[in-house]
């Protein structure tokens, strides 16, 4: 295949017309050009009328001389990036409406949905993008099982607050390993829980999962079955999410509740002894809870000793029940 020939099918690809493309492949061979000379060839006025603006619309080419009747190529750059742009929304587009027409013929033709469409696998990049998607379809609530690792990296959930101060409801149930990574408790779930949040807490959940209305459900391994996430099964109403919503409902039965409004002025403790009862629950080591609330080993002692006088009990065992029971978490 020739050169000529060779960059007329690219520019078919980019979404020129036949007659734009050889007319552009003309010019590169011989500019400046006139409207007249090209419809000499092409025999036919309107058809190279209509060309020649294809070009200037797409940024191809422009008008010279003297009384504008000339026509040359223009600097390719940045018209063809948008050009590229272009025809890249357009086959997009084309992509989703084939998959819309697809979805509606397996309706039509089947009973019950296709398999394919209640599972789908998410992975790498596309993770993170998904999840923010669905959270904002959420119209009347979210529940979840949080566990690490993070697809946020653990920072500060400011969609969640937003959609709790407009009245969507979440149920958390937190695992131990959440409140041992470094800085979530701070930055994630007390801001959370001063919202509006209702959480719980347990040593271990057996998946994290996340329910976005009765639309959806994502499951992910949790940080006892994967160093980092690399994938999400996204499911659609189905037997499988009713399983899911019955697995949430017996583990938030069986956590135990943290204080849903954060509250700390009302309690005879301090934010950071709570802060210490909190993750004492959740099993965490005395270097952990140390490390975590930013004291030594002695400054935590000091506090345990502190709190279990308070309460009349000489365990942590005790201490972890006479703070559940009298509002300290």
């Amino acid at each position: 295949m020739s050169l000529p020939d060779e960059l007329g099918a690219q520019l078919l690809r980019l979404g020129l017309g036949e007659t734009a493309a050889r007319i552009y492949r003309r010019m590169l061979e011989n500019a400046p050009v006139t409207a007249g000379e090209l419809a000499w060839r092409e025999d036919d006025a309107e058809t190279v009328h209509l060309a020649l603006k294809e070009l200037a619309d797409a940024g191809l080419a422009v008008s010279s001389g003297v009384d504008g009747a000339e026509f040359v190529p223009a600097n390719p750059g940045e018209a063809l990036a948008a050009l590229t742009t272009r025809r890249q929304a357009e086959l997009h587009d084309a992509r989703l409406a084939v998959q819309t027409a697809y979805r509606a013929f397996r309706r039509a033709h089947s009973g019950m949905p296709h398999a394919q469409d209640l599972l789908e696998v998410v992975t790498g990049d596309a993770i993170l993008p998904r999840l923010q998607h669905l959270a904002t379809l959420v119209r009347r609530q979210v529940r979840r099982l949080d566990s690490p690792p993070y697809f946020t990296g653990g920072r500060r959930n400011l969609l969640e607050e937003e959609q709790l101060r407009r009245g969507i409801t979440y149920r958390c149930v937190y695992s131990g390993a959440s409140l041992g990574d470094p800085g979530y408790l701070t930055a994630n779930i007390l801001p959370c829980l001063r919202a509006g949040e209702q959480a719980r807490l347990l040593p271990e959940l057996p998946v994290k999962l996340t329910l976005f209305d009765d639309r959806a459900a994502t499951i992910a391994l949790t940080i006892r079955e994967a160093d980092r996430n690399q994938s999400i099964v996204i499911v659609r109403p189905c037997s499988l999410f009713s399983a899911l919503e019955g697995l949430f409902e017996t583990t938030w039965a069986a956590a135990l509740p943290l204080d849903q409004r954060g509250r700390t002025a009302e309690q005879p403790i301090r934010p950071i002894e709570r802060e210490l009862l909190i993750l004492l629950a959740a099993g965490r080591k005395d270097d952990e809870i140390a490390a975590e609330l930013g004291v030594s080993r002695r400054t935590l002692f000091r506090y345990l000793e502190t709190l279990m006088d308070r309460a009349g009990v000489s365990s942590r065992f005790q201490l972890g029940v006479f703070a559940a029971h009298h509002g300290w978490l």
